[in-house]
């Protein structure tokens, strides 16, 4: 009987290792392979593939959001700050914090640039948005 569990215990762990899930995260996917020139969305922790490799891309989370919520009269649009972590092999990894409004939009790590595109959920008067339900939209190019 103690030989089934720690069988069953082990398959279990193997099962999850190859699941792409994140430890400790909402995200069904940890990481995924995205094209160059293409918008596409992250989710707090998790990383962008470009390239076979040659970039990775963590989306580490939403540093600040002044973004004017629907049904509100603001003086001005505000924004939303999103905190990246990007790598090229052998160059290591940069942090950089890029923004919806203020500047900067975009980020070089190596002959690529990221740019955020826009920053969901819009906020809405009187409502919080959890920090796991945020996705920003990037788009990277080689340049």
């Amino acid at each position: 009987m103690r030989f089934l569990s720690v069988a069953l215990l082990m398959l279990a762990a193997v099962a999850c290792a190859g699941s792409g899930a994140a430890v400790g995260s909402n995200n069904p996917v940890a990481s995924k392979d995205v094209a160059t020139g293409q918008d596409f969305d992250l989710a707090p922790g998790q990383t962008a593939i470009v390239d076979g490799g040659a970039l990775s891309v963590t989306f580490v989370k939403v540093a600040a959001d002044s973004r004017c919520p629907t049904g509100v009269q603001c003086v001005w649009a505000g924004d939303g700050a999103v905190s990246l972590r990007a790598g090229t092999p052998g160059a290591g990894e940069d942090t950089a914090t890029l923004h919806t409004t203020l500047t900067p939009k975009a980020a070089k790590a190596g002959p690529y640039e990221i740019t955020l595109v826009g920053l969901k959920p819009y906020p809405k008067q009187g409502s919080k948005i959890p920090p796991a339900t945020y996705v920003a939209t990037l788009h990277i190019i080689r340049q």
